[in-house]
């Protein structure tokens, strides 16, 4: 079982310490986990880690890593953001810290000198608003910075009809081949609701993300990928994760991935998946 995708009260908008998150991915059969909380940034600085943390955020995982060894496989990551005009800013961070992975996520779109947050899902469907989407993405493709691309799917919980988001994502793939980025299979699509243009009303219960259409296209084109819950508090840990892997599995998917010290390790997407007793 691997949960790569997690967060705790570093992040401010999450709740929980590292070690609550550790002792619940035990609870929950997690053998790989990856604490990624969000990393600074000079936008939303205080809905994420403050620079002064970074070292006691850093010894709070050393710590568990110690103390759960023989339970656990515990990670150093970090979610960090991607707005070009920052590029310079996400480099000198990455480079000053060590890491066994790193997520690159889009939260932010600057259109027109606007900012957009993603997470503002009735606002996410303008047509200039997702081709700069779009240009965000294939810059942090090419940045070359990243392990993987954090919820890149996100976007359809805007209403964005699932076919053009694979449009849109195609070119991308061969910057991904060239790159070796993975692609993140975040399960808190599950939990979260859709915006519905038509009748403008915020939807749950709605297949957003993962998008199944471009997973397919995907995995056919030998990309890599790696899941996480995108938890905010200690019981979201492993939320989704066995409905997405068994549903990935039927699409073709035969490895997931995770990442130590920055280098791919693939497992067996069967020894991933907890079989029912019958």
């Amino acid at each position: 079982m691997i949960d790569s995708h997690t967060h705790s009260k570093y992040s401010k908008h999450a709740i929980g310490t590292i070690e609550d998150i550790v002792v619940s991915a035990i609870k929950n059969n997690i053998k790989y986990l990856t604490i990624t909380d969000h990393a600074p940034f000079p936008i939303d600085i205080n809905n994420r880690l403050f620079d002064y943390e970074l070292k006691s955020y850093f010894e709070d995982i050393n710590n568990v890593q110690l103390k759960y060894s023989r339970e656990i496989t515990i990670l150093k990551g970090l979610e960090v953001d991607f707005v070009p005009k920052y590029k310079t800013y996400t480099e000198n961070l990455i480079s000053n810290v060590e890491l066994d992975f790193v997520i690159g996520s889009i939260h932010f779109i600057f259109l027109e000198n606007k900012r957009v947050n993603i997470w503002d899902i009735a606002n996410i469907h303008d047509k200039k608003l997702t081709s700069q989407y779009f240009l965000y993405l294939k810059e942090l493709i090419q940045s070359n910075l990243f392990d993987t691309i954090g919820h890149p799917d996100a976007i359809l919980r805007g209403g964005i009809d699932e076919n053009i988001y694979c449009d849109n994502f195609y070119p991308l793939i061969e910057l991904m081949q060239n790159t070796n980025i993975s692609y993140e299979l975040n399960t808190s699509g599950l939990r979260k609701s859709t915006y519905d243009i038509k009748t403008d009303k915020k939807n749950k219960g709605i297949w957003n993300f993962p998008s199944k259409s471009l997973i397919q296209i995907l995995n056919d084109n030998n990309i890599s990928f790696t899941i996480g819950s995108d938890a905010h508090k200690p019981s979201e840990i492993n939320i989704g994760i066995q409905t997405i892997l068994n549903i990935v599995k039927n699409i073709g998917i035969k490895q997931i991935s995770y990442y130590l010290n920055r280098n791919i390790r693939n497992i067996d997407i069967d020894e991933c998946i907890i079989k029912e007793d019958k």
